[in-house]
């Protein structure tokens, strides 16, 4: 069927969004603005209806509702006008996503776009590590020196799910085109690569756990022998990466060398300063259980417990929980906290129900994530959680690749 020329251009939006998100460009607004007045041109009575009521739909839509209450009642008016802001995309992309009918074609050029965006991405950072390097600042090919786009947690996230997509989907969609498979499994070693230069602890326990996972799935017919073999094989990389790439790993050792008894109050290391807001965070939950201190006041209590009790590095550094569970607590309070349970919890639950695998691992990604940063706080976090949310629950890994 001929596409009109207003189609066209609502369905090369989300092509391009994809493309961008990687980049962390003030742009993206601009694309998700465009693409919701191109779909005022685009709109079909049935289809709205059918998204509206989507049970996906809804609890994205409820998330956000109790988000705006909680910030048009907070006292804080400028972050809880900011919590409006940035959740937005909470009602935009179940809308723009779940209200159309969208080709499958279309969604397959959106991967292949995000795929395409994390290569781009990774040759700018190289290329523009590679400059400072020859300058004489190799710390440059490290942690957030590399990663100047986005924070190195969510940009490790992005590449291993592009990892996912090149492993799962790529050999199926260009069976037999043996150049752009090969191309292919070249763009997911640069992000390999790319994943320990970010230097993410999280990225790399991360990687650690989904990439091999990955491969248990697309080798469903592996054997005990052949498990054994990928399990050695896996070792071996992890040794090998640890020589070539230290500085990493060495970031790891901080998770071992934490000690309750030896607690430092005015520290900013990243693991140390997590345990010490967690702790204040369950504090400030337990005062605040019902309803929540209000999404724009979460952090302002967290500032204060952090004077209170002696938290000099989080305080100086103004840190947030660090945890979108309990940052979700604080600000929404129980019923908040319920519905982000569903968003990520309840998602991997279905996935396993289902054996929807793309929406399974995009999952473990999130909670993963959840746990250790602030995500939703972020448009980097957001974007990335509710345009993969909606796509993997509008379309599985079977209808994808065909089968």
């Amino acid at each position: 069927m001929e596409l009109s020329l207003k189609q066209k251009l609502f369905y090369a939006l989300p092509v391009l969004f994809c493309f961008c998100l990687p980049f962390g460009s003030r742009i993206l607004s601009v694309i998700i603005v465009v693409w919701t007045v191109l779909s005022l041109l685009n709109l079909d009575t049935a289809d709205l209806k059918k998204g509206w009521r989507n049970k996906n739909a809804l609890l994205m839509y409820a998330f956000f509702i109790v988000t705006l209450i909680s910030a048009l009642l907070s006292t804080n008016k400028n972050e809880g006008m900011f919590s409006i802001e940035i959740k937005l995309c909470c009602i935009l992309f179940p809308y723009l996503l779940f209200g159309f009918n969208y080709p499958v074609d279309i969604l397959k050029r959106s991967i292949v776009s995000f795929v395409s965006g994390c290569f781009f991405a990774c040759l700018y950072l190289l290329g523009r590590s590679a400059l400072y390097a020859a300058k004489g600042q190799p710390e440059y090919f490290f942690y957030t020196l590399f990663s100047d786009l986005i924070h190195p947690s969510y940009f490790a996230m992005y590449l291993i799910l592009a990892i996912t997509f090149i492993m799962l989907l790529y050999p199926k969609w260009y069976k037999g085109q043996q150049n752009i498979i090969s191309t292919s499994y070249f763009f997911a070693a640069v992000f390999a690569i790319s994943v320990f230069l970010c230097s993410s602890k999280l990225g790399l326990i991360s990687f650690f756990i989904c990439v091999p996972m990955v491969l248990l799935h697309k080798w469903q017919a592996l054997n005990l022998k052949a498990i054994t073999m990928l399990a050695v094989a896996l070792a071996v990389i992890i040794f090998v990466s640890a020589k070539l790439f230290p500085s990493p790993f060495s970031r790891l050792s901080s998770l071992t060398d934490f000690s309750f008894a030896n607690v430092d109050k005015t520290s900013s290391e990243s693991t140390t300063v997590r345990i010490l807001i967690w702790e204040q965070a369950l504090g400030i939950i337990k005062h605040d259980f019902w309803l929540g201190a209000g999404v724009g006041d979460a952090n302002d209590v967290l500032y204060s417990s952090y004077r209170q009790n002696g938290l000099t590095g989080a305080y100086e550094h103004k840190l947030n929980a660090h945890n979108q569970f309990l940052q979700t607590f604080i600000g929404l309070g129980v019923i908040g906290f319920v519905l982000l349970l569903l968003l990520t919890f309840g998602q991997l639950i279905k996935a396993i129900l289902k054996k929807h695998f793309l929406l399974f691992l995009f999952s473990l990604l999130i909670v993963l994530n959840f746990m250790v940063e602030s995500m939703l706080q972020t448009a980097a976090g957001i974007l990335f959680f509710a345009f993969f949310f909606c796509l993997f629950n509008l379309v599985n890994e079977k209808e994808l690749s065909g089968e």
